[in-house]
């Protein structure tokens, strides 16, 4: 399998609360063991962040991320070591984004515990709460690491409380938190009773779900169903985050799917991410190869998605992404379960495979599509693919890690390429199951050679697709275009 089949041989794209006033949050997290110290918010060297120190909740366009520590995160892709740096501050669309993920945690635990069942039989631990939190908000376009999370909720849910507390206080003429003189805020922020700032906006849609002591309790979902952040199609749909073009997730064929014969099996969806330049019969193999392993493993496959590059992986000789889009619904036009999920290549920047993936999960999981149990999210990929996991440079390794243990990969093995060995001898795949699939039909059709074709006047029948072929003669795709010397 070469890495142009996939990504154009280039790096792949890179898919608490104690002491709040809803009682019913406060003993899901109790038995979770949390013990939030909410005076203070601990940075990863000790440092102590004052709840005066910034705007918690926001203001003019963004707060400063109260108590945040600096962590080892890389600037971006492709960058071998992390820089250390100071963690950034928190942009009012990033804080709501993080009320909207928390509300969704919040209803599924509040539901589970309403049909009898444990905070343990939801979430194993806490940290795996909290990655779902940061899988909501990767489908909202904000990356945060899970203990950067953690810590701005702490601060909101510490700021939330003080202002509740102080407008059902109801002394004799006091005014409200947002009534209050600046000398007086001051004095109250100075004091560590109030916060120094906090929008409105923000404290209304916490309250929805936290209720205050003397006010609406936490509602339960049969009261008040939580909204998705990304809903399922013919529901009211909330405005995308800044920057990020809404793109509806098909899931036709994932309907289809779901049958009570298969109820008792471990559902999964597989997601193979690439330049699809042209889609290629391969590349539809690969599908059908992984199908048929899991379920030999025992899973019940969905569904299969295509996710065509972004324009700005500024690859040579990639079509726009409008035609790759298209070429690949007629490729997949008459399979029963790979369908095409455009969100990807229709964003305004560049999206990595961590971030697809995670919207992939939050649709299918949280929007009913899932049912009761968990629907897994797997990459399907290459041997090439998965040897640049293990190339310096070309990944961020948090997001490799990631990919490997919270989703899983299934290789197809082909040509001369050993994806065994490969795993065997680098520790990061080796310590991760990875499911190696073996092709034993020679099929070593790629996309490199379909545009070398017809650049050449060359027929490409039976290499891709008929209507995919004629979408390329209609639009005049891949003639004069430059070649690679090994082309």
């Amino acid at each position: 399998m070469q890495v142009e089949d996939m990504e154009e041989d280039a790096p792949p794209t890179p898919a608490v609360l104690e002491g709040t006033l809803s009682s019913s949050i406060l003993d899901l997290d109790q038995t979770e063991g949390h013990n939030h110290n909410f005076g203070a918010t601990y940075g990863r060297e000790g440092r102590e962040g004052n709840l005066d120190e910034g705007d918690i909740g926001g203001s003019n366009g963004g707060g400063t991320g109260v108590g945040e520590d600096e962590e080892d995160r890389p600037d971006k892709e492709g960058e071998g070591m992390a820089r250390k740096r100071r963690a950034e501050i928190w942009q009012d669309a990033e804080m709501d984004a993080l009320v909207r993920a928390f509300r969704e945690v919040h209803m599924k635990l509040t539901s589970a515990a309403g049909n009898g069942k444990k905070v343990k039989q939801v979430f194993k631990s806490a940290n795996d709460k909290w990655q779902e939190v940061r899988t909501l908000l990767l489908a909202s376009g904000v990356d945060r690491q899970p203990k950067e999370i953690e810590r701005k909720w702490s601060n909101l849910s510490t700021a939330f409380k003080q202002i509740a507390d102080w407008n059902n206080n109801k002394k004799m003429g006091r005014p409200s938190y947002w009534d209050l003189d600046e000398s007086l805020k001051k004095e109250k922020t100075k004091a560590k009773e109030l916060p120094a700032t906090f929008r409105m906006q923000l404290f209304d849609a916490m309250a929805e779900f936290m209720g205050d002591r003397h006010g609406p309790r936490s509602r339960s979902p049969a009261q008040a169903p939580a909204p998705s952040l990304l809903p399922a199609p013919g529901l009211p749909r909330p405005p995308p985050a800044p920057g990020v073009v809404d793109v509806p997730l098909p899931v036709e064929k994932l309907a289809n799917l779901i049958d009570a014969a298969n109820h008792k099996r471990r559902r999964v969806v597989i997601l193979a991410p690439g330049s699809f330049n042209p889609p290629t019969y391969m590349h539809l193999r690969m599908f059908e190869l992984g199908r048929d392993a899991l379920i030999a493993e025992g899973y019940h496959v969905l569904g299969g998605y295509m996710s065509p590059v972004n324009d700005l992986y500024q690859k040579k000789g990639l079509a726009p992404a409008e035609h790759r889009i298209r070429m690949c619904e007629l490729a997949v036009a008459d399979s029963p379960f790979i369908m095409v999920d455009s969100w990807e290549a229709k964003q305004n920047t560049f999206q990595r495979t961590l971030t697809v993936m995670a919207r992939i999960d939050t649709v299918v999981n949280f929007n009913n599509c899932a049912a009761d149990e968990k629907v897994k999210v797997m990459l399907l990929c290459g041997c090439d693919f998965l040897e640049s996991f293990t190339t310096p440079g070309v990944w961020i390794p948090d997001q490799v890690r990631t990919l490997l243990q919270e989703y899983g990969i299934v290789c197809v093995n082909q040509d001369s390429k050993d994806a065994r060995r490969l795993v065997f001898e680098h520790e990061i795949l080796y310590n991760n199951r990875i499911l190696v699939v073996d092709e034993v039909i020679q099929n070593s059709i790629s996309a490199t050679a379909i545009r070398r074709n017809l650049s050449r006047g060359l027929s490409v029948k039976y290499l891709t697709p008929d209507p995919v072929i004629n979408h390329i003669k209609m639009n005049h795709l891949y003639t004069n275009i430059p070649l690679r010397n090994d082309e």
